[in-house]
């Protein structure tokens, strides 16, 4: 693609980054800042881009790219200890059981499959949402709730089996 079909495509390449960057729930101004980031990295290959490609998808495509970079970088994982809250009023008995019991679900979600430990991850501890899931992993949103909903199955039975011992 020259210089000049490049410049005449910008408008629609920056009107379909600014969309798909809308569409993933940034405030405009990131939007914007989306747009620029796509318009650069095109700019970059402009070159290599052949004239019957279509400019608008090839911005789509980078614009969801950048998108999920700058979720990763903006929420990134965060440790699951840091998210067990210990009750303020505990005596030492409920305080060193609580803590038993906080390394021994840890334990469990280590051992579920990575897929289903890595859902689950993802929802309850960094709050994303079914349909941002099944984007950053490439994923079916009914394939995000099965996983989701078999990890969590599998440990309430662990749970189940431990307070039966």
């Amino acid at each position: 693609m020259t210089q000049k079909e490049f410049e005449q495509k910008v408008l629609q390449m920056r009107e379909k980054a600014l969309a798909v960057a809308i569409s993933f729930g940034f405030s405009p101004d990131e939007a914007e800042d989306v747009a620029q980031d796509v318009l650069l990295k095109l700019w970059g290959i402009h070159d290599s881009i052949s004239a019957d490609t279509s400019a608008e998808a090839l911005a789509g495509v980078a614009a969801r790219h950048c998108c999920i970079d700058k979720r990763r970088t903006h929420h990134p994982q965060e440790d699951i200890e840091q998210h067990l809250v210990i009750g303020y009023a505990c005596s030492p008995h409920e305080q060193m059981e609580y803590d038993e019991l906080s390394r021994w679900l840890l334990r469990q979600i280590e051992q579920l499959p990575s897929t289903n430990g890595i859902i689950l991850k993802m929802r309850q501890l960094e709050h994303r949402e079914l349909d941002e899931i099944a984007a950053l992993l490439g994923i079916a949103k009914s394939s995000v709730s099965t996983l989701l909903s078999r990890a969590r199955h599998q440990l309430l039975e662990q749970l189940k089996k431990r307070n039966q011992q």
